[in-house]
């Protein structure tokens, strides 16, 4: 058996009036396939005029002749109509049952049949066992064809509408929001008309329309009713959701101390759990987390969050100001300063920096020493290198920093090459001069004995005594020394006496002083002794009579000298032997030329004939030497005894030529 249901429906019954002298609104179908829903049979009054015969049920008691069709749904199990019937035609009167039915072909009758109920008579029509909400037919036809008016009295049961009405599910309505209400009018007949009502509530559209919309809790009903009158209606509540609050943490500004980043907190106070987050901003900058209640922001802008109820779909909107703080401190720095002998401390100068309750101040060096006051702005250092100075906003973090290079100028007088010319043997004065200054930086200022500085560098007349003397360079740096002025002994050079040497011996040439060599400066020889720059003694081979002075000047300045003669004998020291006996007997076999050692070379030597002829010829070599002899041969022949004749010429180590000549014996 098919059911109807219909959900959300409230029941009115209302009664129609036909168009004619009962006042019914509409007429009763000729088919059972066309028959209309009525809203209530309580009053309901027709007749059967123009009806024909549409075919009679399988369950009906008796024949049709012109049948009328209604429907309707029934509202209880049971039901008791009363018929009543007039102005009957042929006064045969009509025929009355309720069916079942699903297809119009198949009936099941559900009550009596009442066949007829005559003119101006009445009848009851029972029925049992009905289904609430199922849909039932009732069918009225003429007796024999009579044609009848008549009218139903509801004694017992119910009818619901046919109309129903469907309200679509609602949310929540947000506080401050409006919702929309949408509803469905449920009729098998047409042209529906609205009506929308509240008592509490508040309506702000139309309220005949299917939807409205409202803006306020309460319980909104809504009646509908088709082109045949039948009606439903239905009620919804509409509850308010509560705006949560929204509370936001504390935004310090973007600042150094937060690498100009901030994350944002919104708590929502009040209100179901669960929530949906969604910030933006039309300035700013978020970094991440627009998505979520904390998102990190880097800009300075208003950000609004819109946040909406997962449950609920209600949303709420706030806003915070995220503003910046940059303001850097200044930083100054002094522009250092030199450590040198005269400064071992330096006060560092960071003054015209930011100072006081909102800042602080540090200094730091890696290659320096700060002895104290790192976090003032004026420390004390002691050592060469680069302070850098970090002044820091306490408010916000930022930072700036300036630095001093500190040097060391080690550039300090440490010596000097002095020269000291001490008074010599019998003088009274003497003098003192500064070659050079090891260290420091020109110009350099001198003090001797305590007298004021000065740009002269040498003292004169100075008696013997000790002196002080003080040099002071372009710092002020200064190295002092003790100097000593003292009388000399008598610097004496001995070269010896007079000396007689031959022509071609060597002599050693020696100065003896009483003073060390490294206490003489120079040492000259008169003449002068080649490859000889500083010596006090020389091997010579004279060639004449020569005098030699030597000068000793010590360092003082001071001279001794000396002279010494040698006299250069020549004795001319040749021997030429008159005869010799080429043997081989070991003794005088050669004649040959002998001569000193002041001899240089035996530049020529020939032996003749008595006819003259020339035997023998050496030029240009060394006498004494055997391999210039003559053998007594001529032509690897023996020469007979005889004598011969020589012709010899000597050049001496001093220049000077001699010729010898003579005869010589052959002897065999």
């Amino acid at each position: 058996m098919k059911i109807f249901r219909f959900w959300l429906i409230f029941l009115f019954f209302t009664t129609q009036v036909y168009a004619q002298p009962c006042g019914v609104p509409f007429s009763p179908s000729n088919t059972c396939q066309t028959a209309p829903y009525v809203c209530t049979l309580d009053g309901y009054c027709a007749n059967n005029q123009g009806a024909v015969n549409s075919g009679t049920p399988n369950a009906f008691c008796g024949g049709v002749e012109n049948n009328n069709w209604v429907k309707f749904v029934a509202g209880s199990t049971s039901f008791q109509i009363r018929i009543s019937v007039n102005n009957c035609q042929t006064g045969q009167g009509l025929q009355a049952q309720f069916f079942f039915t699903e297809d119009c072909q198949d009936f099941e009758a559900v009550t009596n049949c009442l066949n007829p109920v005559a003119n101006n008579q009445s009848g009851i029509l029972i029925a049992n066992n009905l289904i609430i909400g199922e849909t039932y037919y009732f069918m009225m036809d003429g007796k024999n064809g009579d044609v009848c008016d008549y009218q139903y009295e509801l004694l017992e049961g119910e009818i619901l509408s046919p109309a129903g009405v469907l309200v679509d599910p609602i949310s929540i309505l947000c506080e401050d929001g409006t919702l929309d209400i949408i509803s469905t009018a449920v009729s098998p007949n047409t042209n529906s008309t609205y009506l929308w009502t509240t008592a509490d509530g508040n309506i702000i559209s139309d309220p005949s329309a299917s939807s409205i919309t409202v803006d306020a809790s309460g319980t909104y009903e809504v009646f509908i009713e088709d082109d045949q009158g039948c009606t439903a209606t239905t009620m919804v509540e509409v509850v308010e959701e509560p705006t949560p609050v929204l509370d936001f943490d504390f935004i310090s500004p973007l600042n150094c101390l937060n690498n100009l980043t901030q994350v944002l907190q919104v708590n929502v106070v009040g209100g179901n759990q669960g929530y949906d987050f969604l910030w933006t901003s039309v300035n700013g900058n978020i970094l991440q987390g627009a998505d979520t209640p904390s998102p990190e922001v880097n800009t300075p802008a208003e950000y609004e969050v819109l946040v909406t109820n997962q449950t609920t779909g209600c949303t709420v909107t706030g806003s915070v100001t995220v503003t910046v703080d940059i303001e850097t401190p200044v930083a100054i720095a002094s522009n250092g300063g030199e450590l040198n002998c005269l400064v071992a401390d330096i006060t560092l100068d960071g003054i015209g920096s930011s100072f006081g309750g909102d800042f602080s101040s540090q200094w730091s060096t890696t290659n320096g020493n700060i002895v104290s006051g790192a976090n003032t702005l004026t420390p004390l250092v002691d050592a060469a290198g680069m302070y850098e100075l970090l002044v820091t906003n306490t408010n916000n973090g930022c930072t700036a920093t300036a630095s001093s290079i500190i040097t060391l100028n080690e550039a300090e007088p440490t010596g000097a090459d002095i020269s000291l010319s001490q008074p010599c043997f019998g003088e009274r004065y003497g003098s003192i001069i500064v070659n050079d200054v090891s260290g420091g930086i020109e110009p350099y200022n001198y003090a001797f004995d305590g007298e004021n500085f000065g740009l002269a560098n040498e003292r004169n007349l100075l008696e013997p005594a000790t002196y002080t003397l003080t040099i002071r360079d372009e710092t002020g740096c200064e190295w002092d020394t003790l100097f000593t002025i003292a009388n000399q002994q008598e610097l004496i050079v001995d070269l010896g006496p007079d000396e007689t040497v031959l022509l071609g011996c060597e002599y050693d040439l020696k100065a003896y002083t009483n003073y060390p060599l490294d206490q003489i400066a120079e040492i000259n020889w008169t003449p002068e002794l080649v490859d000889c720059e500083f010596c006090d003694e020389a091997r010579l081979l004279p060639l004449n009579s020569q005098m030699h002075t030597v000068q000793f000047i010590d360092i003082n300045g001071c001279e001794g000298v000396d002279t010494v003669t040698y006299l250069v004998k020549k004795e001319r020291n040749i021997y030429i032997p008159n005869a010799f006996s080429p043997n081989a007997d070991g003794r005088n076999d050669h004649f040959m030329i002998y001569g000193g050692k002041d001899v240089l070379t035996v530049k020529t030597f020939k032996v003749f004939n008595r006819w003259g002829e020339l035997l023998l010829e050496h030029n240009n070599f060394p006498p004494n030497d055997i391999a210039y002899a003559w053998d007594g041969k001529l032509n690897r022949q023996r020469v007979n005894s005889n004598v011969f004749i020589y012709y010899v010429e000597i050049l001496f180590l001093d220049g000077w030529s001699q010729v010898y000549q003579g005869d010589v014996t052959l002897v065999r």
